[in-house]
């Protein structure tokens, strides 16, 4: 590989990095504006939202990563190990796509919002 090649595959990945990030942020953002990010309150159910939260924070994860060619097989610590390949990696996909499932499984049985009157 020579050195133009290099230096375009090192911006490719530095672009997938900056993707990742994004999708996560929107994800989060999404998150906090259909109100599934609140503070526990008495007689609410914190723990089933931190469930939904941590579920889709994770799906989001593995699918995006998976998607974009980051694999996290020899990760440890704070992404240290995880390495780029040339194509997708389908367990990270197929992992995220579980959780993203899961998580819309557990938004559904969220109690329902009383209304304000």
């Amino acid at each position: 590989m020579d050195a133009n090649a290099a230096g375009l595959y090192n911006l490719l990945m530095d672009y997938q990095l900056i993707l990742l990030i994004g999708a996560m942020v929107v994800g989060l953002v999404v998150a906090i504006k259909r109100q599934l990010w609140t503070i526990p309150v008495p007689g609410r159910p914190a723990n089933q939202y931190q469930n939904v939260i941590s579920a889709t924070a994770i799906g989001l994860l593995f699918f995006v990563s998976g998607l974009l060619g980051w694999d996290l097989s020899y990760s440890h610590g704070w992404f240290q190990g995880t390495q780029w390949v040339d194509g997708p990696v389908w367990w990270q996909i197929g992992l995220g796509s579980g959780l993203l499932a899961l998580a819309g499984f557990l938004t559904r049985r969220l109690p329902s919002r009383p209304t304000p009157r």
